[in-house]
């Protein structure tokens, strides 16, 4: 199975070569799976619009607020961008890895990114619209061709692709007024449903799967075509390719210098975080209204997300060359070795927790309350990562 981390996959190859300098990768992709959680647990328990405008369901005071402004800064689109460089990382290791054994690197790329492709179609249709699976797989078949061109080259297409979708953006919210009117108003409408829209969508959540696989597949649809070519495609590929770059470089494997780690660490901590958090103020200023939010006010932390990514890969390079906390560092990397299927059973739990299956607290938690159940399950699947890899070398997806 071409694994949703493409690093994770590849490691069966390596894996006899006992070599401390892969840990790097299975360390950052440990650390990654934990903070995408707590974007998707979002997305998970509360309804549809609540995600992308934190104003749209439940209150937003107190606690409540300051959950999502933690969220937004130190989490949103962050560990989306790291396992979007990691898998491009893997790529460009798989690849290497094929040649050397004297096979078809290309048919072999295809062949697993289809069935990626095909595993994210039915991730998304069957159990939650949010999949990425799908959008790497076509991504990672796009992007194929570049693998052998220079970091240099690599970083000034990444950054041509990034600016891409960032000008698609900006370009929809400078000409937002002279769209067609039922344009617009759709949009308002999907930005802040109406109370009677949101109350159907939790009914739904909260039954059993007769209920709500139909509402999965119509979002999982929108997902897939219009907001993925528009505006996942552009951003994920740029990512890709600087993953390339940075793999390619020697830095995510170890053979970077230390200082090169420090200034990722430094640089993209404070670039990150100063825009995100500017973003955060100016978005509360317009008081997450769609023409601004969606679009411009988005901005801050489409570049913000970025440079923070870099810094909290620059971190845990670091971390990975010292002697702190050697406890946590091996069951992150225990972890990031079975990401695949610890990515699939952040869903399956989510089902359990929110859905008619389980014990349906969709649209039930507030959103510190969802920050709990973060923390719940970053526990027991670090235990039972740690658990599983002491008996077996890979997940069960990950064979």
């Amino acid at each position: 199975m071409a694994g949703l981390f493409m690093v994770s996959d590849q490691s069966k190859a390596i894996s006899t070569e006992q070599s401390d300098r892969w840990e790097s990768l299975d360390l950052i992709r440990g650390g990654a799976l934990l903070g995408i959680l707590v974007m998707n647990i979002q997305s998970f328990g509360l309804p549809a619009a609540a995600y992308m405008n934190p104003a749209a369901f439940g209150d937003l005071t107190g606690w409540n607020l300051y959950a999502w402004i933690c969220s937004h800064i130190f989490f949103d689109s962050k560990f989306m961008a790291i396992f979007s460089m990691l898998f491009g990382a893997g790529i460009v290791l798989f690849t290497e890895r094929a040649e050397q054994r004297g096979r078809s690197p290309l048919a072999m790329h295809v062949r697993r990114n289809l069935w990626l492709v095909l595993f994210g179609l039915l991730h998304a249709h069957l159990l939650w619209f949010g999949d990425i699976l799908f959008s790497y797989g076509i991504c990672a078949l796009l992007i194929y061709p570049f693998r052998r061109l220079t970091p240099r080259s690599l970083i000034m297409w990444a950054l041509f692709l990034i600016l891409v979708g960032s000008a698609i953006n900006v370009f929809a919210g400078l000409t937002f007024e002279h769209w067609p009117e039922n344009d617009r108003i759709e949009l308002e409408e999907e930005w802040q449903p109406a109370t009677a829209e949101i109350s159907e969508e939790v009914a739904l959540l909260r039954g059993t799967f007769t209920s709500w696989q139909p509402f999965m597949s119509s979002g999982a649809f929108v997902v897939q075509t219009f907001i993925f070519w528009f505006f996942i495609l552009w951003r994920t590929c740029g990512m890709m390719l600087l993953g390339m770059a940075l793999f390619k470089s020697g830095i995510l494997i170890a053979q970077g210098s230390r200082q090169a780690a420090k200034s990722m660490m430094l640089l993209g901590w404070s670039l990150g975080l100063a825009l995100s958090a500017f973003g955060v103020w100016k978005n509360l200023e317009h008081g997450f209204s769609v023409d601004y939010s969606q679009f411009l006010g988005s901005q801050w932390n489409y570049w913000g997300s970025i440079a923070t990514a870099l810094g909290i890969m620059g971190t845990i390079l670091l971390w990975n060359s010292s002697d702190v906390l050697p406890k946590w560092r091996r069951a992150l990397c225990s972890l990031g070795r079975m990401a695949f299927t610890m990515y699939i059973l952040q869903t399956i739990l989510a089902i359990f927790i929110f859905r008619g299956e389980g014990f349906a607290q969709f649209a039930q938690l507030e959103r510190w309350q969802l920050l709990v159940v973060v923390v719940a399950i970053w526990v027991f699947q670090l235990l039972l990562a740690t658990a599983w890899m002491k008996r077996y070398q890979f997940g069960p997806l990950e064979w």
